[in-house]
């Protein structure tokens, strides 16, 4: 199980659930959710994104990262503090929110500098 603020990710039932809601997924949104949340805090760039989660050539398919993020974002910040940011020029973070409480003993860990 990964956890990251109110957001958790069962990875042997593949299932997810922010705020005890659950989250249905496509198993694509799946396996990109998971690598997010692997890396909390870490500036990922679309290459790497695209690598791991889809195995395809980063010059043909840039928009797919750009468009799948978008629909994890409909899932999982909807109405909620944000927690997937865009880094212009650099890729995407993945954190939670100031305001969340950690769940299932996880700590929260310092921002730093990171900025929106």
């Amino acid at each position: 199980m990964v956890v990251v603020g109110d957001l958790v990710l069962d990875e042997e039932a593949r299932q997810a659930w922010r705020g005890g809601e659950w989250i249905r997924l496509t198993a694509t949104e799946f396996e990109l959710l998971r690598f997010l949340m692997r890396n909390p805090r870490r500036v990922l760039s679309k290459a790497q994104i695209l690598d791991r989660v889809w195995n395809y050539d980063v010059v043909r398919h840039t928009n797919l990262v750009e468009l799948y993020i978008s629909y994890l974002r409909r899932k999982i910040d909807a109405g909620r503090e944000r927690m997937i940011h865009t880094r212009r020029g650099a890729g995407y973070v993945f954190k939670p929110g100031e305001s969340v409480i950690p769940a299932f003993g996880a700590t929260k860990a310092d921002d730093g500098a990171d900025t929106d």
